[in-house]
């Protein structure tokens, strides 16, 4: 439960500095839309490619041991110099999109996303492990339960449409560029 608390604080500290980043979208209010990335193919892969390479989205293959990923992604949340315990790998393990604070799996926000017969090889991987697809507000791209990031945060997922509305106001859209550019 504290690893959990260390990774979600680590998650929250991320998700606010990512969302005054990304609240000069100019977008509306009503929370009544799907994000861009849900509409642009192009758009969600490369944001998701971005939070591949800077937040460490992953594992590849959920059905694979990925050993040096889950140690990796341990080590983000340790002090530097200390090496993660098998506490701090399971906790990792356990931190995925599926539980995360921003995976949003609401009826509204599966109406925005593209059917499953669209899915590339990434997310290939991910529905043959049994995976669900939702969509990630703060890296604006359609993930995968089973997989995780870095900024994972406590309280997932989104269920609900209200509280996915809620997260349509605060992020908004999401940008019409890819994410790091």
């Amino acid at each position: 439960m504290l690893k959990e608390l260390a990774i979600g604080a680590a998650g929250l500290f991320l998700l606010d500095k990512i969302a005054k980043n990304g609240s000069k979208n100019g977008a509306s209010t009503s929370g009544d839309y799907c994000p861009y990335p849900t509409e642009d193919i192009r758009l969600n892969t490369k944001n998701r490619n971005y939070a591949v390479k800077e937040f460490m989205y992953g594992p590849l293959n959920p059905m694979a041991p990925n050993k040096d990923y889950w140690y990796r992604l341990a080590s983000v949340f340790k002090q530097k110099g200390q090496r993660p315990t098998k506490d701090d790998i399971s906790a990792a393990k356990n931190a995925l999109c599926g539980n995360c604070g921003v995976f949003d799996i609401s009826p509204r926000m599966r109406k925005c996303l593209p059917p499953l017969t669209d899915a590339d090889e990434y997310d290939k991987y991910a529905i043959a492990s049994g995976s669900v697809l939702g969509y990630c507000w703060v890296h604006h791209f359609k993930c995968a339960s089973a997989r995780t990031c870095e900024t994972w945060v406590v309280g997932g997922p989104i269920r609900d449409d209200a509280r996915s509305a809620k997260m349509s106001k605060k992020y908004g859209r999401g940008s019409k560029k890819p994410e790091g550019t």
